[in-house]
């Protein structure tokens, strides 16, 4: 794949919605030959290896997961209440597992980008929330369509654990805001790098990567798809500040991890004190 950028169109920005100053290019997109960008049709898609993995997955989970629902129903209908509860936490719980992998899967099969010659196509989960991420939508822009790009990072959760994503999004010339995808900054997807991906379509629209800081975000209002409304959706959040909730998230992870550490090696002293010698 070759890398490239127009440095000088990415100067001449139009007006964002999305106050904020030029986002740095990319330094492999920034120092490659001019003209090859726009020249190179790129395409952004899971693998075939992944798609067959999440598929297998799923696949092979899924005759244990259905089974679950029987079993609880005849367990009710017959009054055996010992191991009930248990056996539904698990079914919650599976449920969770089986949903996050339907979405993975989905997305390793449906979700693409194409950067074309004069237009982007890109298929991808239609809106936010929880049902959102199983629906999908093909939007195809022409680069002379697009008045801005725009980045920013937006911080979910308290202020001792908090999760911050990056997400893109493109603007067009008449109000359409069509998103691209959040990153998570602790653990980039490499088959979607949604920042290298807004800045190629910014390379071949000629206008430049809006950066727009880091805000608040409300993680309820996210995952139920609930538009923003009212002061703590806009809170800006500054470096001091950034820099104050990574430290205090880096403390919560050390601890989880220490007293993980120590519960299993509670549990091994445990078992070799109640093993009969």
């Amino acid at each position: 794949m070759t890398d490239s950028a127009t440095a000088g169109a990415s100067s001449m920005a139009a007006p964002s919605p999305l106050a904020g100053p030029a986002f740095e290019l990319m330094p492999a997109l920034a120092a490659a030959p001019s003209g090859s960008e726009a020249g190179d049709r790129i395409s952004y898609r899971a693998s075939g290896g992944r798609r067959l993995a999440f598929s297998f997955i799923f696949l092979l989970l899924l005759p244990f997961y259905v089974s679950l629902a029987p079993m609880l129903v005849t367990r009710i209908a017959h009054g055996l209440w010992i191991g009930t509860p248990g056996l539904a936490v698990l079914a919650i719980a599976f449920t969770i597992i089986m949903f996050l992998l339907l979405v993975e899967v989905l997305s390793s099969i449906r979700a693409r980008v194409d950067l074309g010659h004069k237009a982007v196509r890109m298929t991808l989960p239609a809106g936010r929330g929880l049902t959102s991420a199983l629906r999908y939508e093909t939007n195809e822009v022409p680069y002379s369509e697009i008045e801005a790009v725009e980045m920013r990072r937006e911080v979910y959760g308290g202020s001792v654990a908090p999760m911050m994503l990056k997400g893109a999004r493109v603007v067009t010339r008449d109000g359409r805001m069509i998103r691209l995808g959040y990153v998570n900054e602790a653990n980039e997807d490499p088959a979607f790098p949604y920042v290298e991906i807004a800045q190629r379509i910014a390379n071949r629209a000629g206008v430049a990567l809006v950066d727009g800081g880091s805000v608040r975000r409300s993680a309820r209002r996210k995952m139920l798809g609930l538009r923003s409304e009212g002061p703590p959706e806009v809170h800006s959040v500054d470096e001091m500040e950034m820099r104050e909730l990574n430290r205090r998230h880096a403390r919560l992870m050390i601890a989880l991890v220490t007293g993980l550490v120590l519960l299993v090696a509670l549990g091994i002293i445990g078992d070799m004190i109640d093993t009969p010698q």
